[in-house]
């Protein structure tokens, strides 16, 4: 028997190495980044609404309707200024009218979930548009917060599942998807 390995094992060796060296590239060489030039960011999270699919089926055609976004909260230990936020999509049947930033001062805090626009609900409509630009502090969540104002033009078929954030960490500006699920309906007739 000889000590030295067969062309096998060193073969498999040799595979094996090429597929180590091959991932530690992958992660050391930096990500592009997108066409706006924001890279892919990792400082945001949506705490406990990360988890959560709201759902609500009481939507009328011809409506419109707040939806919230999630709440960012900066995970980092670097201070972040939000820039945008948007649903990366919407489902059929649901007509997007545009975003509001609103402050957790003028609300009473965070609120998770859809309201009829213009019904006694509604306590969206009549706050100051606050700025769509705003930073939050390390390890805490944001005081403002994005709402979408949207139409049900007919049948929603789908959910929204994830928002987009777009934000800056010194002068380096950045891209996040957050889990954002929410299940919309029709009111049953």
């Amino acid at each position: 028997m000889s000590s030295t390995p067969s062309k096998r094992a060193r073969l498999i060796a040799g595979i094996a190495l090429l597929i180590v060296a091959a991932a530690l590239a992958a992660w050391l060489v930096p990500q592009r980044p997108d066409d706006t030039g924001a890279w892919k960011g990792h400082a945001l999270g949506a705490g406990l609404l990360e988890q959560a699919n709201l759902e609500y089926d009481q939507l009328r055609i011809g409506k419109e309707y707040w939806l919230n976004l999630p709440q960012a909260t900066n995970t980092s230990g670097v201070p972040v200024t939000i820039t945008k936020a948007q649903f990366v999509n919407l489902p059929k049947g649901l007509e997007l009218i545009g975003y509001k930033v609103v402050s957790v001062y003028d609300t009473g805090g965070y609120g998770i979930g859809v309201r009829l626009v213009k019904s006694p609900n509604d306590d969206i409509t009549g706050l100051p548009e606050r700025s769509s630009t705003f930073t939050v502090k390390a390890h805490k969540p944001a005081n403002s917060f994005h709402m979408a104002r949207f139409r049900v033009t007919g049948p929603v078929t789908g959910d929204t599942s994830q928002c987009r954030f777009w934000y800056q960490q010194g002068s380096v500006k950045y891209r996040q998807d957050l889990r954002c699920v929410n299940q919309l309906r029709l009111a049953k007739k």
